[in-house]
């Protein structure tokens, strides 16, 4: 077995090439920092596929995941490239050079034959991906890829989403590099334009655009654009009755009592439209790009003591897991997984979680679902 690689201290540009299609709906976002259990995961599968490598992977969910891409992958190579010989390159760092600003970014898997080549990247979640095409991460790749290798005439960009069973793929020529840097460039330079005006206050309000991606900006409890909207649907929804609200200063006590009851309606009504679109889909109603997607059916433990036994048997010390408090099962997943020898982490995991069910030590509520 090799030795996973480590990816979670990797830098990032800050406007990686993941980035830009969030800056380029809106020159006014930025990220949030921190990582979250859906990006761990991702992390943990991007290291097993850099080499080819399952047995640190930590559950059942996250081997199928890797398996999928990598019978995708080994397919659509062998449609496109069949047996001509081939240099294939994992985890390229790309650097774009571009008008004025540059960018860089690490692309999972480039496959180079003769002048032309495949660039693959790993897809590990549930959300929607634009086709290549017209993917800004994969327009970036692509441009540092042709400034890397200048003997590729031709690029296919794919991307591999199994969650979502999707191989997305899109062809670019280096008659294309011109128009990918200018492009690029306008958006990176809107976005280095914008983003220094937050720390001396606000950006105009023109120069923001609300989107659905607000949800992952740093600056969204503080957006007047994004606060100018929830504004008017609140008062949409009250008929009007709110007091008028100036969102210029949403750290005043006065504004953010006001913005407390608005924040109260819009979630709401907003929990109201998600439950009426799920339930519109689990009765078969199909929606333009939105899927019904199960969120598995949560589990928890209803005997402690016979949980504390379980654990013991799967070689985890108990106060290992009193100190984690709550019995959160999720946790102790991790830590049997931690406990159990390299190359049977993932099945140890999943049989814990077996045994424990099969003894009546958990139970599962009811499925839940949301739309992606």
């Amino acid at each position: 077995m090799k030795d996973p690689p480590d990816h979670t201290s990797r830098d990032h540009a800050e406007f990686s090439p993941s980035s830009l299609k969030y800056v380029a709906a809106c020159s006014g976002y930025n990220g949030r920092s921190g990582t979250s259990a859906a990006a761990e995961k991702g992390t943990r599968i991007h290291e097993a596929l850099e080499v080819r490598d399952s047995s640190a992977l930590q559950d059942e969910e996250e081997v199928e995941i890797y398996d999928q891409i990598v019978k995708d992958e080994d397919e659509f190579l062998q449609t496109v490239i069949g047996d001509a010989e081939r240099t294939e390159y994992n985890e390229v760092v790309v650097d774009v050079e571009l008008e004025g600003t540059s960018t860089w970014g690490t692309c999972d898997r480039l496959t180079i034959y003769g002048d032309k080549a495949v660039m693959g990247d790993y897809k590990t979640g549930i959300s929607v991906i634009d086709t290549p095409t017209e993917n800004w991460q994969a327009k970036a790749y692509t441009a540092g890829a042709f400034q890397k290798f200048p003997e590729l005439k031709e690029i296919i960009f794919v991307f591999y989403i199994p969650v979502r069973d999707e191989v997305l793929h899109g062809k670019f020529t280096r008659d294309d590099l011109p128009k990918l840097i200018k492009d690029l460039s306008y958006v990176i330079k809107s976005g280095e334009l914008i983003r220094p005006q937050w720390e001396e206050g606000y950006p105009e309000l023109t120069k923001l655009s609300p989107n659905v991606n607000c949800r992952f900006c740093a600056y969204e409890d503080r957006c007047p654009a994004l606060g100018a909207i929830a504004i008017e649907v609140a008062n949409r929804v009250a008929e009007n009755t709110l007091p008028k609200t100036d969102i210029a200063d949403p750290d005043d006590p006065e504004t953010l009592e006001q913005l407390w009851a608005i924040a109260k309606i819009v979630t709401n009504w907003a929990t109201r439209i998600k439950a009426k679109a799920i339930a519109k889909a689990k009765e078969g109603v199909e929606f333009p790009s939105l899927r019904l997607r199960s969120m598995g059916s949560p589990r928890k433990c209803i005997d402690n003591e016979k949980l504390m036994d379980l654990v013991n048997d799967f070689g985890v010390n108990q106060k290992e897991i009193i100190q984690l408090g709550n019995f959160p099962l999720k946790k102790i997943s991790d830590a049997v997984s931690k406990a159990a020898p390299d190359g049977e982490k993932g099945q140890a995991a999943k049989d814990f979680m077996d045994a424990a069910e099969d003894a009546s030590i958990i139970e599962r509520s009811e499925t839940r679902y949301t739309l992606s």
